[in-house]
């Protein structure tokens, strides 16, 4: 794009209203109380990733506490939801002003955006894309530089509005097409499909586990590779400095380890994306099984594989999460001594991001199931829909 053009752009933007919802806590408020911490909080949020990810893009964002003019701020927040351009909602801790203003802002047809702290958003909104961090440094510029993308993205007319926008949208340009029941006089849809019964929702749950748990399997292997040939280059190194090969050697190791990272980086990628793949393709129907489950115990008995195979799951997750902790630290340290390593190396961190949010709803499903009573399965335990299960 000419200077011209991207001059354009930015100022479009800069014509363009971005608004801000989420907690916002008491900053007066005195120091360890629970407001105090929850403005401490939002600001944080606020200052490290929100505003500088609209800054890249052109966007000037405001939140509710610096509307600065005359008026009821009540009417300017609804107004601001109604017709802003951009809405950017912190779902940390589900406050319910924010869950509250969410839910007018899905009236519009407009972007909407969410972000929120993860194992702090409520579990029924983290079926829509949503930026999770962790508060730490890499948490934080990891949230930012997926909140960039995102806007980048949206901006550009590339999003999906969520089913509540759709159907809101088709009630307001079309007739409601209800006919009478005859056991009372109650509208109802006649294109209304009937909702799954727990038999569908089961079987449906069957069909889409053994593709998550295999793509588990392959991450994990995966990341074992990584670490097997990490070990390998370590004493290729080593080798080196003890023939005197001096910093010339040593950069021959890093680049020959480098090209390995690289191949099995590309591999880890796709594993990802199956990952990802699976993982959305099964969590809507687990989390309506879970919620079937809390609604009507009587059923667990006849869930009783499906529950400790989505347990399974999830503990397989966290393993695979916590087994690339001390290697991605390593591998960053390796990238910060030679440049050969700093490509592949970013390659690996975003593949490993992707799989690391792309987990999140795990937690919710475990987090569930252990308040219904259900326990993990024992470690040789096998899936009875599982290629691996034991016949009988």
């Amino acid at each position: 794009m000419t200077q011209n053009g991207e001059d354009s752009v930015t100022s479009e933007r800069q014509r363009l209203r971005c608004f801000v919802v989420g907690p916002i806590g008491n900053r007066f408020a005195a120091p360890q109380t629970a407001e105090r911490e929850a403005y401490e909080e939002a600001i944080q949020v606020l200052e490290e990733v929100i505003l500088p990810a609209c800054h890249a893009v052109g966007l000037t964002p405001i939140r509710a506490d610096e509307l600065t003019r005359a008026g009821e701020i009540t009417e300017q927040i609804l107004r601001r939801l109604r017709d802003d351009d951009v809405v950017i909602a912190d779902l940390t801790g589900a406050n319910a002003n924010v869950m509250y203003e969410l839910g007018l802002r899905h009236t519009r047809n407009l972007l909407t955006v969410q972000i929120g702290e993860y194992g702090r958003l409520p579990f029924d909104v983290t079926v829509i894309q949503t930026v999770q961090f962790s508060r730490s440094t890499h948490g934080l510029i990891t949230a930012r530089n997926e909140l960039v993308e995102i806007l980048e993205t949206g901006l550009a007319g590339e999003y999906d509005p969520v089913s509540a926008t759709r159907i809101w949208n088709e009630a307001q340009g079309a007739e409601t097409d209800v006919t009478l029941s005859s056991s009372d006089d109650r509208p109802v849809d006649a294109d209304q499909p009937e909702p799954p019964g727990f038999v569908d929702l089961m079987a449906e749950a069957e069909d889409n586990q053994q593709p998550l748990l295999e793509a588990i399997v392959a991450i994990g292997q995966r990341v074992a590779e990584l670490g097997q040939r990490a070990q390998a280059a370590s004493t290729r190194m080593a080798e080196s400095d003890a023939r005197g090969a001096g910093m010339r050697g040593r950069l021959v190791v890093a680049t020959a380890f480098a090209q390995e990272i690289n191949r099995v980086a590309e591999e880890l990628e796709n594993d990802v994306s199956k990952y990802e793949t699976a993982i959305s393709a099964v969590s809507g129907g687990n989390l309506a099984l879970i919620q079937r489950l809390e609604e009507d115990p009587s059923q667990l008995p006849d869930a009783l594989d499906l529950r400790r195979v989505l347990r399974q799951g999830a503990a397989r997750t966290r393993l695979a999460l916590e087994s690339q902790q001390g290697f991605v630290s390593s591998m960053n340290q390796a990238a910060m001594a030679s440049r050969v390593m700093r490509a592949p190396v970013r390659r690996l961190n975003s593949a490993l991001d992707r799989f690391a949010a792309a987990t999140q709803v795990t937690d919710e499903w475990d987090r569930r199931l252990q308040a219904l009573g259900v326990d993990l399965p024992p470690d040789d335990w096998e899936y009875p829909g599982s290629d691996n299960a034991n016949p009988g």
